[in-house]
């Protein structure tokens, strides 16, 4: 549902721009488009007509149409590439809220000289997803996966380092205290290696919670869609 703000925020735009010359109308609309505060607020309009139904006993659930967002500081991109850092999978990173795309995108175009912060408003259809917001789900599907490397452990020729990772990721699932919010204890690392396990259970990706990076981005939800193509940019915004 849309918060105060945000439908405060809607409201003031709307009688500014009724309230303006007809030729600055357009003018008044493309400011607003810089600001975080207009595509939070769109995206929690376009959010309330957009729904999840549970599936597999409330393990997942099937994503009919969803907008999700994804914040960069590179302009101009057609189509999505794998992350190249994975924390709860491999694939491309979504959040469903405007603004924390929005954080990371500010985040990301400190990094590079001549860079600004861009968001892209994107959507996937008819999609499985792993629910993994819920301890309960993530036990269940950590159980299994603990097993896959357990197995790659027994592997003569395995690197001592990957050894390391594997073993810590054991650990960590054994220890019963890896749930939604912390996954990446078990899966960075393991990335690549999770994704091909949630994808056997027959599952397009994943949703979870992250704690975020610095200043810029709090603890969010986390779309992860492990095939790139199936995830089709709709616009780019550039950000203030």
């Amino acid at each position: 549902m849309e918060n105060f703000e945000s439908q405060q925020f809607r409201n003031e735009l709307a009688k500014e721009i009724k309230n303006a010359p007809r030729d600055e109308r357009e003018e008044i609309l493309d400011k607003a488009k810089e600001k975080p505060d207009y595509w939070q607020a769109r995206g929690e309009k376009i959010s309330e007509r957009q729904g999840e139904e549970e599936i597999d006993d409330g393990l997942g659930v099937l994503v009919k149409k969803k907008t999700l967002w994804h914040g960069s500081g590179i302009s101009g991109i057609e189509n999505f590439n794998k992350a190249e850092e994975d924390t709860v999978g491999s694939g491309i990173y979504f959040t469903s809220e405007a603004k924390d795309a929005i954080g990371y995108a500010r985040r990301r175009s400190r990094r590079e000289k001549d860079a600004y912060p861009v968001i892209y408003e994107s959507s996937v259809e008819n999609m499985k997803l792993l629910n993994l917001r819920k301890d309960d789900n993530v036990k269940k599907v950590l159980d299994g996966f603990k097993q896959i490397l357990v197995d790659k452990l027994k592997d003569p020729d395995l690197k001592w380092n990957v050894q390391g990772v594997f073993q810590g990721a054991i650990e960590a699932i054994t220890s019963g205290k890896v749930g939604s919010g912390n996954l990446r204890e078990v899966t960075f690392g393991t990335g690549q290696m999770f994704s091909d396990y949630c994808k056997k259970l027959g599952y397009d990706g994943l949703i979870t919670f992250e704690g975020g990076e610095g200043d810029d981005v709090g603890s969010h939800d986390t779309f992860l869609i492990f095939d790139p193509e199936k995830a089709k940019i709709s616009q780019e915004h550039k950000i203030l």
